[in-house]
């Protein structure tokens, strides 16, 4: 659905009778944790594993760790496996809001004027705005006449591209501007020249394989509780 986070937690759960193959599963968020409870094991013993969790940055695909029961009659009877084969693995789709932001490494006192910004990512008649220059940076910067103002860009190459005047066209002269010296940011503005176009954003789909280490067998009856945190404090060594 989305990956567009709030600061909420969030949870949604599934239930599903497993195949006994691996599945993959699709969630509506970016999950911090995915619990996978096997009800039909639950009090299956010498191997039963009922419960598999996987954690997000803390698990390395295939990896899926498992609580095993040894007797079902003893409540302390049980113990964690670290699966490292046929566990999880991540199966997201690519996309996402597109870098909207590249760092500028050379300006030309030319006319037209031309921008070097290394895998800038820009299309011919996009509006960028140009800042981090000039003179009030704590670093004089150069180009101090470019700097604040909304441009048309003509791509050259990947990493170049000339500065047209956003409402005539017409080429920016820079020859006479203060010469460049390091710096300076280009900034996507989501229009075309002739706003005929606007920046797409890409939804990510947040997917996640179970392998057959946690699908268990064929007609097993399962839960998935799937959680994101709304927040998440790294506290470091407390040592």
């Amino acid at each position: 659905m989305s990956d567009l986070f709030e600061g909420r937690t969030m949870t949604e759960a599934y239930k599903f009778i497993s195949a006994g193959a691996a599945h993959t599963f699709t969630f509506n968020f970016q999950p911090d944790k995915v619990t996978f409870y096997n009800l039909t094991d639950w009090t299956g013993t010498a191997a039963g594993l009922p419960i598999s969790v996987w954690f997000r940055d803390l698990t390395t695909d295939t990896d899926a760790y498992q609580q095993q029961v040894i007797d079902s009659s003893a409540g302390a009877s049980f113990n964690f496996v670290l699966e490292g084969t046929n566990g999880f693995t991540v199966a997201n789709t690519t996309g996402g809001q597109a870098e909207t932001r590249t760092v500028i490494t050379a300006i030309t006192a030319a006319n037209p004027c031309v921008v070097t910004a290394v895998a800038h990512g820009l299309q011919t008649g996009q509006l960028v705005r140009i800042t981090d220059l000039g003179a009030d940076m704590p670093t004089a910067r150069g180009m101090d006449e470019l700097n604040g103002n909304r441009y048309a860009v003509t791509v050259l190459t990947a990493d170049t591209f000339s500065l047209q005047d956003a409402i005539t066209g017409e080429d920016i002269n820079s020859t006479a501007f203060v010469a460049y010296v390091i710096g300076g940011s280009v900034n996507l503005i989501t229009h075309t020249l002739d706003y005929s176009t606007q920046f797409a954003y890409d939804p990510i789909e947040y997917k996640l394989t179970a392998g057959t280490a946690v699908m268990g067998t064929n007609d097993d009856q399962f839960l998935i509780e799937v959680v994101k945190y709304g927040r998440v404090v790294e506290l470091g060594d407390l040592a």
